[in-house]
């Protein structure tokens, strides 16, 4: 009985040593944590704010040699983070044909990133040089691959549109050389009744690596409509007749197929058209047949047809 005691004492005292050691270790290691220290570190280089009008195809260094100095506790809370730092290119110099950023700038930049209670001792002194390439601007047409079918009786109000119609693309001449146009996915409507607002994407070339492009979809919209029609009979006009010839066409009233909405059928008149055949487009006198033209049409509508095309005629002596 009193082994087993004296066996459980002996296990506190290693437990409670063991305790105490481990307070002791733990405020050693805070205590050390508050020291400053000096220690070297490399960091990533990322290269942001590239000029629009330049592409970067090589820089001098991929990463840069710091020393820094800081408390432990600093230094720990730093090893977790990822050590990768960005030299601004909008503070980009050039002399003669080098682009250039001195390390007087970047060390700038750099120290801004750290924390404030990390201090840049020394730093590499390298000029950081690039190569780039000049890229251009191009305007090209955005090219639809659209097919709409409407219903019947319905009708499109003018034609559809793309918003934008056109976009910008930069990149080296010798890429957007070769752009003629950018087309849109493929879109097939059947028996359409309602207004049309579709977003498409533009197809770009896939081997353009180094081309942007202003825009990477656009919006096809049309105004669908259900129309009506109505047939107006207009008198046939006779222009360019030689002086004491008269001339009588048969039919001497031809039909003009209209159709639109109500609204703007509804206001039309025959005045509003005008019919003439050209006698001086005759290329054989012997010939008693005209070819007819629509030369005055009302805006408002969207569909004007002439029913004939053609009208024979006689000459009558004055």
């Amino acid at each position: 009985m009193i082994d087993k005691i004296k066996k459980g004492l002996n296990k506190r005292k290693v437990k409670l040593f063991l305790v105490f050691l481990l307070c002791s270790s733990l405020a050693w290691f805070i205590s050390n944590l508050g020291e400053q220290y000096t220690n070297n570190a490399t960091f990533d280089i990322y290269y942001g704010s590239t000029p629009d009008s330049l592409l970067l195809n090589g820089v001098s260094k991929r990463n840069i040699k710091v020393r820094l100095r800081a408390s432990g506790f600093q230094f720990l809370m730093f090893s977790f983070k990822n050590k990768t730092v960005e030299v601004d290119l909008s503070q980009l110099e050039k002399k003669g044909p080098k682009y250039f950023v001195s390390p007087t700038t970047y060390r700038s930049q750099i120290e801004n990133q750290l924390s404030k209670f990390i201090r840049v001792e020394d730093m590499d002194r390298d000029t950081l040089f690039f190569n780039f390439q000049k890229l251009y601007k191009k305007k090209v047409p955005v090219l639809p691959k659209v097919t709409i079918d409407l219903e019947q009786n319905y009708l499109m109000d003018n034609n559809y549109t793309l918003l934008p119609d056109s976009i910008t693309v930069m990149g080296p001449k010798t890429d957007i050389d070769t752009l003629t146009g950018i087309t849109t996915q493929t879109l097939v409507l059947p028996h359409t009744t309602n207004d049309i607002s579709k977003k498409l994407k533009l197809i770009l070339p896939p081997n353009l690596k180094n081309t942007k492009y202003s825009d990477h979809s656009v919006t096809l919209s049309a105004k669908i409509f259900k129309f009506s029609e109505k047939v107006f009979k207009v008198p046939v006009e006779v222009v360019n007749v030689p002086e004491g010839v008269g001339i009588r066409t048969f039919p001497e009233i031809v039909s003009v197929l209209c159709r639109g909405r109500l609204s703007a059928i509804k206001e039309l008149a025959v005045s509003d058209f005008v019919v003439t055949a050209d006698y001086s487009s005759l290329k054989d006198k012997n010939e008693n047949v005209l070819d007819l033209k629509l030369t005055k049409k009302p805006d408002s509508v969207n569909v004007v047809q002439l029913r004939e095309n053609k009208v024979e005629f006689i000459l009558k002596r004055q």
